[in-house]
């Protein structure tokens, strides 16, 4: 999936957010790690971190359906997770009292029920959606188009979460809030995350300061690391997610490496940090709920915890926002509310000389010779190919029609080409021809087998980093 680079947005810019994906580090390693406490005390210290907020009331009753399995076995769970610059109101709802709050990290994780996999979707907060009518403590505030950071700003997380529903049609479990000002202790708990540079980065704005290679950063520094946008690689906002998602990758890694599970004047620190930081509906509001899902994902490896961004396109009214992709976006959101794999598994590529094929048929010339003896073959046998992707250029008779097998001519600098033609027809052989070119020939002999379904093997698809993937890899 290739994307197009986004460009500098104009929307608020707090010190604290710049879309920090630090979010999902703190969910995710909490869940990870939190069935490794051990201690009464410590536990109900643990829990009494935790903020509960109970938003029933503003999310009404017109939800999507809840796609469910069997009683007796594990249920898919969607977790909205949210970033937000201040905790004030956390017991009584987003009001007054947080006038101003942001919400520049949003972000979908999707567990599906065999507890197998993890899937991490983060919402651009540029992307322009219809924001459907949301309550608020002073009234109700109209549907409308807007910048999708703007829900939390109008609603709160009430808001927010109606809004992906109303986009996607998941149903959401449960929501989490994030509060930035504890990131510096979460991540100076572990000790410090490893980030990666191609180069030297000075960045006034932010105060990242960092050589080129691998860097250890702690406090002010990984702070600055994770706002940092108009220094490091094309200065879009969502080139940031992406080294974000590395970054989460580190923060996953360290969370779960023995030096942490196993010491715990580290892992206590982590999540004493890490708690105090999270606010989430009453059915998640405590350690045991956390401890209960901890046990069933810890087992999740590195290389099946999925990030993406969800597809997107530059907007054509104003390209300082973007939009959905939406064939793209529809299918994701199809595979979470199924409970099914994103991205899909790749199917195994059509393989011939026990190679598999490269060259995809929108990119193969093709002329189509008639060497039978039926009329109309080579048409007939022309439409079959165009069908199937080809670009068939033209159709004609061949120097005679007592060819009693298709055969496939081709150029020997278009070989891979023609296995892909000829993996197409079963049974028809190549010959290697002088002076075509770029062009395949196909010649329809007295055996016309048809043209046969083939799958190409794709390149590594961009936009998809899995938590295993190399830190150094986004750069």
């Amino acid at each position: 999936m290739t994307l197009p680079d986004s460009p500098p947005s104009r929307a608020h810019r707090h010190p604290l957010l710049r879309r920090i994906s630090l979010v999902i580090a703190v969910v995710m390693t909490v869940l990870l790690v939190a069935g490794g406490v051990a201690g009464f005390l410590i536990y109900r210290h643990l829990d009494g971190n935790l903020g509960s907020l109970d938003l029933t009331g503003q999310l009404g009753t017109d939800r999507p359906t809840k796609i469910t399995q069997p009683s007796d076995e594990k249920q898919p769970l969607n977790i909205l997770v949210m970033g937000s610059d201040t905790r004030e109101g956390q017991g009584g709802g987003f009001g007054n009292d947080v006038s101003g709050a942001r919400s520049d990290t949003t972000l979908l994780l999707h567990l599906p029920a065999n507890r197998e996999r993890a899937l991490a979707v983060s919402i651009p907060r540029d992307t322009i959606v219809d924001i459907p009518e949301c309550k608020t403590d002073t009234g109700t505030y109209p549907a409308h188009s807007e910048r999708f950071n703007a829900a939390f700003s109008i609603g709160g997380p009430g808001c927010t979460i109606k809004t992906v529903e109303s986009l996607t049609g998941v149903f959401i479990d449960h929501f989490i809030i994030v509060d930035f000002r504890g990131f510096e202790d979460v991540v100076n708990a572990l000790g410090g995350i490893d980030v990666c540079l191609a180069e030297p980065v000075f960045d006034i704005k932010s105060g990242l300061d960092l050589p080129a290679g691998v860097t250890t950063v702690q406090g002010d520094q990984a702070l600055a690391y994770v706002r940092t946008r108009y220094t490091i690689g094309n200065g879009s906002d969502i080139g940031r997610i992406d080294r974000q998602q590395a970054f989460l990758s580190s923060v996953i890694d360290k969370a779960r490496s023995g030096g942490t599970l196993l010491n715990p004047l580290k892992l206590v620190p982590f999540l004493d940090a890490a708690t105090k930081s999270l606010t989430t509906d009453p059915g998640l509001a405590s350690l045991n709920e956390m401890r209960k899902l901890a046990q069933e994902v810890r087992s999740i490896p590195p290389k099946d915890i999925t990030f993406i961004t969800t597809p997107w396109l530059v907007n054509p009214d104003d390209p300082n926002t973007v939009v959905w992709n939406e064939p793209k976006t529809d299918a994701l959101w199809q595979a979470i509310r199924s409970d099914a794999d994103y991205p899909p598994p790749p199917l195994k590529p059509t393989e011939i000389d026990g190679k598999p094929l490269t060259v995809f048929p929108a990119g193969i010339a093709v002329r189509v010779l008639n060497g039978s003896t039926a009329e109309g073959a080579a048409a007939d046998a022309a439409v079959e190919l165009s069908d199937a992707g080809f670009d068939v250029i033209g159709v004609d008779n061949a120097e005679t029609q007592d060819f009693i097998s298709t055969i496939v001519r081709y150029d020997e600098l278009s070989a891979e080409a023609a296995r892909t033609v000829a993996a197409a027809i079963p049974g028809s052989s190549r010959v290697e021809r002088v002076g075509l070119g770029s062009t395949i020939e196909v010649v329809v002999g007295n055996d016309w087998p048809g043209v046969s379904e083939i799958v190409v093997k794709k390149p590594p698809q961009t936009g998809v980093r899995t938590a295993n993937d190399d830190i150094c890899a986004t750069q």
